[in-house]
């Protein structure tokens, strides 16, 4: 390890500078966690992804996309200082927002850590990437702004059925930029999506495709975990998102067994990443760092979804953000079916399936990956539909599952 980059005190000061006061801005806090829900998925995008591919320029302007995230977060806090004012009750009823908010702090910093260790060489081999790039259903690519000049963000998305998930212009980043927003030749974009469908934009462009390589057999379960961590810390970023609207008391057990399943998996990859041979040590030190900060990701969401739902939180929040109109339950099934038949039959209902649990591991479904999954019995689905729908939801999921008793809504 001694031919390793020494450290960088000048970069890590850099890495976690923060910026002066901000200015308050009279945003609804409902849209302000609306954009952190995004902003936080986009930063797990982009983090991941500049870690595992070495994408510097990434993580140079990572500073800068912690400073939106710091933006939005603290017209949150500032909103609800307003709010509660010097009752004392209603500033007791706040603390979901502000673990919340000091949530978003341990995440943006093991974002700037991976950051930092890519910026230093700590990023594990190319080869590892392709590996990754194989085995995972989407993938993000960067684009330079002069392949693409003059086109639009939608033109981009609809073209291709792609997600732009950032532009970076001028060192600033806009994030899930507005579809009319027209592409420039010094910007980079990032777009995201189904590996066949990046690959006919990059294609059509005439650049490299993102293809991969198969890995070898005691590498590919590895990675394989590494891409269900990511899913996994996304789609607690949404349950925080809706728990923060709802506190709903029956999340805190769905959330408890995500989270202790992390746990587990984090412990299994670590295991298998130290006693795999063809990794030289830095490769291994470069994935422990990446799961681990991943972990830290997930707990940091974690202690948000699992405070008690107690009725002065709800009294407050209500107030200061627009109560849920969602409830997210889950149903353990009584047959087998295919995800993406089961979602399409939901759909009507306007319910989703958020996750599906087999065998004691969670699944994030997304929408790259709803086809190929299927659902045995005794699986269990993790379904978010409209709070009024809820008697003609139970009386669907009789079909397929074991319906659960109603619970109250009020807190224990």
């Amino acid at each position: 390890m001694s031919n390793w980059p020494e450290k960088n005190e000048e970069l890590h000061r850099k890495l976690h500078f923060k910026p002066e006061p901000l200015k308050y801005k009279p945003v609804p806090v409902s849209k302000a966690l609306g954009e952190m829900n995004s902003y936080v998925n986009v930063a797990v995008d982009l983090g991941t992804y500049s870690f595992l591919a070495g994408e510097r320029s990434i993580a140079k302007h990572i500073i800068e996309l912690e400073h939106m995230l710091d933006s939005t977060a603290y017209q949150i806090l500032v909103h609800v200082a307003l709010t509660v004012g010097h009752d004392v009750d209603n500033a007791l009823g706040s603390i979901p927002l502000y673990v919340y908010v000091a949530g978003i702090d341990k995440i943006t910093d093991s974002l700037k850590d991976l950051a930092y260790l890519s910026l230093m060489g700590y990023s594990p081999k190319k080869e590892i990437y392709n590996y990754f790039i194989y085995l995972s259903d989407v993938v993000t690519s960067k684009i330079n702004g002069k392949d693409l000049e003059g086109k639009t963000v939608g033109w981009i998305n609809e073209e291709y059925a792609v997600e732009s998930i950032a532009v970076l212009r001028g060192g600033k980043w806009i994030l899930m930029p507005n579809e009319k927003l027209k592409i420039t030749s010094s910007d980079k974009i990032y777009v995201t999506g189904v590996k066949e469908n990046i690959n006919e934009l990059l294609h059509d462009l005439r650049l490299p495709e993102l293809v991969g390589e198969k890995p070898p057999a005691d590498i590919m379960p590895i990675l394989s975990d590494i891409d269900s961590m990511i899913d996994i810390v996304k789609l607690l970023n949404d349950l925080v998102h809706y728990q923060l609207k709802a506190q709903d008391p029956s999340m805190v057990e769905e959330v408890m067994e995500i989270e202790m399943f992390v746990d587990t998996l984090r412990l299994r990859v670590s295991e298998r990443i130290v006693d795999t041979p063809k990794f030289d040590n830095k490769d291994r030190y470069s994935l422990l760092m990446l799961v681990t900060r991943l972990e830290d990701i997930t707990d940091a969401m974690t202690y948000s979804l699992t405070l008690p739902a107690k009725d002065i939180y709800r009294d407050v929040l209500s107030r200061i953000v627009e109560s849920s109109m969602e409830k997210v339950r889950s149903y353990k099934l009584a047959t087998t079916i295919r995800v993406k038949d089961l979602q399409e039959q939901l759909e009507d209902l306007g319910a989703s399936i958020l996750a599906i649990k087999k065998s004691g591991e969670w699944v994030a479904v997304t929408p790259y990956n709803l086809s190929r999954l299927i659902a045995d019995k005794d699986d269990s689905v993790l379904l978010m539909y409209p709070r009024i729908l809820e008697d003609d939801i139970m009386e669907f999921m009789k079909k397929y599952a074991i319906v659960p008793q109603q619970v109250e809504e009020s807190a224990e």
